[in-house]
């Protein structure tokens, strides 16, 4: 439960690099890597991250600059394995080691924000982590901790708008918490509003200064998925691809997205871009997503009520061999399938493939739709939906 609330999406939504400030990061040339890092990241140039963290360390004011951009490289990788242990049992090591680095300058600059902040993102990405490997109680400690070091920055400087950022993401998964768990985490966390946390990330989105370009992925896989903003998704996704194309996730929140508004054209034309990324064997495009580029073109050609076209691609979906990471592609393409049988009348077709969904050895969205439409067919969407 933890890690699906503080994940968002994807690990890699949550790359984190803090402001610049005198005190930890002030020669030219760390600010200027630290970029250089994100926008690589962002772009799932993970190598070339790795060179510019690296370089961050040889700087006399790059030490706790460097280890975190090192742990967040860390990270971008562990999201592309099957078994990402290796990688967050190494992320926890370089974490200490960050917090360690950035408390060295909290005693010297007390009052220095940017410092709580930086304090602030190292624990919230520990939270992640340890989340992920289910040491709960490790995980609430981090984040308790995280949000007391963004609190910190904040009252140490209300127009640090980076600090929002980690707030946000504070707010936005603790306020979407079942009810029935939030009387139980509020034992050991601040409440969290997820109204609140959505407009925090909105404000760094237009005023952040390190985390601007974070904010607006973190802000598309919102918008595209639980908020069902579509057309501001859209609008981001576009922005976003222009900068940063070599990341897959982004075509597939963008791709979504327009077809949820019916724009099937424009939907097609995103998930190609990826079809012909795998083809030309573009770095992070490999086999691994045929499965997925085939159920976001089922999906795409359902919206369109194009079922037997989308049959087609949800059967490929169903076939291509699927990396452990990616089951929850599978469970969709059932239940979607399945969907398909119910408007066609075929019950018990779509009864088997909604229990097929279930079957998948994961832990995803499609799974509740699955349980939903085994109790009522699906008859459609309602006139007023997107």
């Amino acid at each position: 439960m933890l890690p699906r609330l503080l994940g968002l999406p994807v690990l890699a939504s949550l790359v984190l690099v803090a402001s610049p400030s005198p005190a930890f990061h002030a020669a030219p040339e760390v600010q200027a890597g630290m970029l250089r890092a994100t926008d690589l990241l962002l772009n799932r140039d993970v190598e070339a991250a790795e060179t510019e963290c690296k370089r961050l360390l040889t700087r006399s004011e790059g030490e706790a600059a460097g280890r975190f951009c090192l742990g967040l490289v860390t990270l971008t990788r562990a999201e592309d394995k099957d078994d990402p242990t290796p990688d967050l049992d190494r992320f926890l090591g370089q974490a200490a080691e960050m917090v360690a680095a950035a408390e060295v300058l909290e005693r010297s600059q007390p009052a220095d924000a940017e410092v709580k902040l930086l304090l602030g993102l190292a624990h919230g990405n520990k939270a992640l982590v340890d989340g992920g490997r289910k040491n709960y109680l490790a995980a609430f400690t981090s984040l308790r901790e995280a949000h007391r070091r963004f609190e910190e920055a904040l009252k140490l400087d209300p127009n640090l708008v980076d600090a929002y950022y980690g707030i946000g993401l504070y707010n936005y998964a603790l306020g979407r918490l079942p009810v029935l768990l939030k009387p139980l985490v509020s034992i050991v966390l601040p409440s969290g509003d997820a109204s609140h946390g959505l407009q925090d990330l909105e404000r760094v989105a237009e005023q952040g200064t390190y985390l601007k370009m974070t904010a607006r992925v973190a802000l598309l896989h919102l918008y595209a998925s639980r908020e069902a903003k579509y057309a501001e998704a859209l609008r981001l996704g576009r922005d976003l691809l222009s900068r940063y194309p070599g990341n897959a996730d982004l075509y597939f929140a963008t791709a979504h997205a327009a077809s949820e508004l019916g724009r099937g054209a424009d939907a097609l034309e995103i998930a190609r871009r990826v079809a012909r990324n795998m083809a030309g064997g573009r770095p992070r495009f490999g086999p691994e997503l045929a499965g997925r580029y085939a159920q976001l073109m089922g999906k795409i050609y359902m919206d369109q009520g194009e079922h037997a076209t989308a049959l087609t691609f949800f059967q490929r979906a169903i076939e291509t061999p699927t990396p452990p990471r990616y089951l929850w592609v599978t469970a969709w393409a059932w239940t979607r399938s399945g969907m398909i049988y119910d408007l066609q009348g075929d019950r018990e077709e779509a009864v088997r493939r909604y229990r097929k969904a279930l079957a998948v050895p994961t832990e995803a969205l499609a799974q509740d739709v699955a349980r939903r439409y085994l109790e009522t067919p699906y008859r459609g969407r309602p006139p007023s939906a997107s």
